[in-house]
């Protein structure tokens, strides 16, 4: 791999203490962070010796794999010891909260971090004979004494899973303050203590638990500070745009404490996560700020300039400043595809085959998320056809293996398989089990086995609700019988269904290749040959719409509209959006120019 360095790159290169690095999409930033790494292997162990290195943490998997494999194209060398490459949450859990948590709790369970903060919500209800000796649902004390203003336990009003706690200690509901209207505020407080304090002593801690963990544990023990300063004397934030206000504070204390290289390298543009609390503006301040050095790059190796002009709309025309440094402009125009109720499946087929006829075989069709994407596969079936959530687990698996998901295949029958092995299991060892058995490679074959057998989806659902239940018997050797529970008719299941296939239902309907259509958030950080992005027809808040296609006037895009600019700046040849017909092509013109290609399949 050639590097062709210009002067924003050397600067980059050149800069120590703290820097942060505003990095424009196809800017090359996992390219000069694997080269600076490259660049200061060398110094590094004569200065700090065999034992200390260059952290780099970055916010998701595909990040840091990324970054992994560019230093290896870089240098022909793998990433090793003494330096790391880590998600966020992996570090702070493995350097800082899981070691050092028994210096928090005396008394408390080996510590585990959850996959889903819901389950939270499973461990408070129970079961009770009322006074008609009807076994009904209800919650273990002390939930019951914990009311809100409606008279019911907060529990119905605030989840377990919802509370958070903040960085100066106190506690929010997913970052918001509780309603005085629905609670009141000190008994909202006993409820979060009880709540997190039952956490704490059992061990279950949710990755918010455990920066806060974590930031408690460096401001009360310098001495672990001290100890990350010599371990990584130079820690580089990737994506640090979507970083929270407690993972931003969590470095700031390593800084204050005696680290001192600590990069951050992001692009406020491209900040996804506000539902894990990203905040893009913490970036911008430190961006702006005199305390650190703040570098750009802003010339753009992916795409040719028509397409960077697209996603430039949403930033304010003062900053719209990146210019295109591609090497190959196929001189694909701008496509525009106009879409009707039923026919995006047949816009999905000719995108794929234009693609195709152009050599173009890096694709993805998005959109706005996964609920948008299980309706165009046809998974948002209303009918409901059992009482026992096992056939609707089971569905999910074996659709996911059929779309060749086999990530999300696993993890799904896993835990089916755990529950059903283990009946009785409770919710503390259930996490263990589970934690432990997501690395045995020979059980997670086990598994992808047992969602192959599980019968096809072409049976009708009243065949699958037989076939099915006695395949899992088998094939797991348990000793009792399963039911479904087959309802015999509901408002969500019409009688006639008994006798339709399930995939009729509950399978994808008119898209033969699923394998390209995939939500925003899944190319982030992607180069592909070519995009194509479905734009809602309803004006819903949640929607992006062709409205969307410019900046906010009053400050820094909303995040819907950063979700736009991330997928419009994935592609280095082709760039395909799809509207609802409505929008005129008057209006395509105005917004995009004349050069632009539209297709309608009528």
């Amino acid at each position: 791999m050639e590097l062709d360095v210009t002067d924003e790159l050397q600067a980059y290169f050149d800069a120590k203490g703290k820097v942060v690095l505003n990095a424009c999409p196809g800017g090359g930033k996992t390219t000069a962070i694997a080269q600076k790494i490259i660049n200061l292997e060398d110094e590094y162990k004569k200065t700090y010796g065999n034992h200390s290195g260059i952290a780099c943490i970055s916010f998701t998997n595909a990040a840091k794999d990324e970054l992994n494999l560019t230093y290896n194209q870089l240098c022909g060398n793998n990433l090793k010891y003494p330096n790391l490459v880590s998600t966020i949450d992996s570090f702070i859990n493995t350097y800082i909260t899981l070691p050092f948590y028994y210096l928090l709790e005396r008394n408390f369970a080996r510590p585990q971090i959850l996959e889903s903060n819901t389950r939270l919500d499973l461990f408070w209800k129970t079961k009770y004979t009322n006074k008609k000796g009807q076994l009904v649902d209800g919650l273990k004390n002390p939930m019951n004494s914990l009311k809100a203003m409606s008279g019911r336990s907060i529990y119905y009003q605030y989840l377990p899973s919802t509370i958070r706690l903040e960085p100066d200690g106190s506690y929010s509901v997913n970052g918001n303050a509780p309603s005085e209207e629905k609670v009141d505020l000190e008994v909202f407080e006993k409820y979060c203590k009880y709540i997190k304090g039952w956490q704490f002593k059992n061990g279950l801690i949710t990755t918010n638990d455990s920066a806060y963990i974590a930031l408690r544990l460096l401001r009360k023990n310098p001495k672990i500070c001290e100890w990350l300063a010599s371990r990584f004397p130079h820690i580089i934030v990737d994506e640090a745009q979507d970083n929270s206000l407690m993972q931003h504070q969590i470095f700031e204390e390593l800084n204050s404490q005696g680290l001192e290289n600590i990069e951050f390298i992001g692009d406020p543009y491209q900040s996804l996560y506000e539902f894990r609390d990203a905040n893009p503006q913490l970036f911008l301040d430190k961006y702006n700020s005199d305390d650190y050095v703040g570098l750009e790059l802003s010339n753009n190796r992916r795409s040719p300039q028509h397409i960077i002009d697209c996603f430039s709309l949403l930033r304010p025309k003062d900053e719209r400043t990146i210019l295109s440094a591609c090497k190959t402009d196929l001189e694909e125009p701008i496509l525009i595809y106009k879409y009707k109720d039923g026919d995006r499946g047949k816009i999905i087929n000719h995108f794929e085959e234009y693609c195709a006829s152009k050599d173009l075989k890096k694709i993805k069709v998005v959109v706005r998320g996964n609920s948008i994407r299980n309706k165009m596969l046809g998974r948002d079936a209303q009918q409901r056809p059992w009482h026992n959530a096992l056939a609707y687990d089971l569905i999910a698996a074996k659709i996911e293996y059929d779309d060749k998901n086999l990530k999300d295949a696993i993890n799904i029958a896993r835990n089916i398989v755990i529950r059903l092995e283990n009946r009785g299991l409770s919710f503390v060892d259930f996490g263990h089990l589970r934690a432990e058995l997501k690395t045995d490679y020979l059980n997670n074959a086990r598994i992808i086995k047992f969602v192959k057998g599980l019968p096809e989806l072409v049976n009708t659902i009243e065949d699958w609700s037989q076939l099915c239940p006695a395949y899992v018997k088998k094939a797991l050797n348990l000793d009792y019988d399963i039911d479904f529970g087959m309802k015999k008719t509901s408002k969500y299941f019409a009688k006639t269904t008994r006798t339709e296939p399930v995939s009729a239902h509950f399978n994808r309907v008119d898209i033969d290749k699923t394998s390209s259509l995939t939500t925003v958030h899944q190319v982030k950080g992607k180069t592909l040959d070519a995009i194509l992005i479905f734009f809602d027809e309803k004006n819903h808040a949640s929607n992006i719409n062709f409205r969307d296609l410019e900046p906010d006037a009053d400050g820094f895009i909303k995040e819907k509209k950063r979700i736009i600019y991330v997928a419009m700046s994935r592609p280095k040849h082709l760039l395909a959006m799809a509207f609802p017909q409505k929008i005129s092509d008057e209006q395509l013109i105005n917004k995009f120019g004349k050069d632009i290609s539209t297709i309608n399949l009528d």
